[in-house]
């Protein structure tokens, strides 16, 4: 894992035969969905659960938080809507934390200012928020969580800037993390601003994922390496290989546009990433129409 190399991980990865694995159409108790996307995969002792947005324009909120479930990555059940509130939902970051999950999903979609910590007290199907980590100071797009240094990090995406917030906390069930003094610690990104995934964190490595909107929104998914991250610098660079993960640019195909979202894990000897895609923009089809794919590579 520390030998991440990006350029090896792009050319390696590929979608299973059996892409997308989640459409619009899998969802049986949202209404007429419109699409799905931004999937996290999260392993259990015998099955794999996936998170993902679901998306309804009809609806008032207009998006929650499904589920599926997998015996082995491949095959996928879904199971249900197991987030809903009075806001937009969506980017629900699954991770584990002494005993704990937590999931840190996007809250009210665009121009909202708050990102909210949910805990489960009764995985996966019941969530409670325990914290606010940041409110009322910026927009929020998008946000992912990590440890690093014996501290806890929140990279937050802002569209109105194409920037990058940063947060720290010494405990992650706390109101009003510490705002880093160099905030925005970005600015005027557009290629890269809004994250993208999990990152892939090891022992002396952090790479980071975000979405490339310098065109369209989510056109592509660019690799990043943070170089620094302490309470009193930061400094990123991209890498050679990225984007990652781009659309094939074929006339039709659930991945032919775009391709904005990963979720990589390193788990028997090769990657397993829950991506998701776009069809080619045309007059027949409209620009909403993600779907959810899995992506494996071969041992890196």
């Amino acid at each position: 894992m520390s030998e991440f190399d990006t350029q090896q991980f792009r050319s390696s990865i590929h979608p299973t035969p059996n892409c997308p694995i989640l459409t619009s159409d899998d969802v049986t108790d949202f209404g007429a969905v419109d699409f799905v996307a931004d999937p996290f995969l999260f392993p259990g002792e015998d099955k794999w659960y996936l998170f993902f947005e679901i998306f309804n324009d009809d609806r008032d909120p207009d998006a929650v938080i499904g589920l599926a479930t997998s015996p082995d990555g491949y095959e996928w059940n879904y199971e249900g809507v197991v987030l809903q509130t009075e806001k937009h939902l969506s980017f629900p970051y699954l991770f584990e934390w002494d005993g704990e999950r937590y999931m840190l999903p996007e809250t009210g979609g665009e121009g909202d200012t708050m990102v909210e910590l949910y805990k489960a007290s009764d995985f996966p199907i019941a969530w409670n928020r325990c914290a606010i980590p940041v409110s009322g100071t910026h927009d929020t797009d998008d946000a992912v969580i990590f440890r690093w240094n014996g501290r806890w990090w929140l990279v937050v995406g802002d569209a109105t800037i194409s920037g990058v917030h940063l947060y720290y906390s010494e405990l992650i069930e706390r109101d009003g993390w510490h705002s880093h003094p160099d905030n925005p610690v970005v600015t005027n990104r557009s290629i890269a601003y809004r994250p993208a995934g999990r990152p892939v964190v090891t022992q002396d490595r952090i790479v980071i994922f975000y979405q490339d909107c310098a065109n369209r929104y989510g056109e592509h998914v660019r690799a990043y390496e943070i170089t620094r991250l302490d309470p009193t610098g930061f400094a990123d660079n991209e890498l050679d290989g990225s984007p990652v993960l781009e659309g094939e640019k074929t006339r039709i195909g659930w991945n032919s546009g775009r391709m904005h979202h990963i979720d990589p894990w390193y788990f028997d000897g090769q990657w397993l990433c829950a991506v998701d895609g776009n069809i080619q923009n045309s007059k027949l089809f409209t620009n909403n129409h993600w779907s959810i794919g899995i992506y494996t590579s071969d041992q890196l």
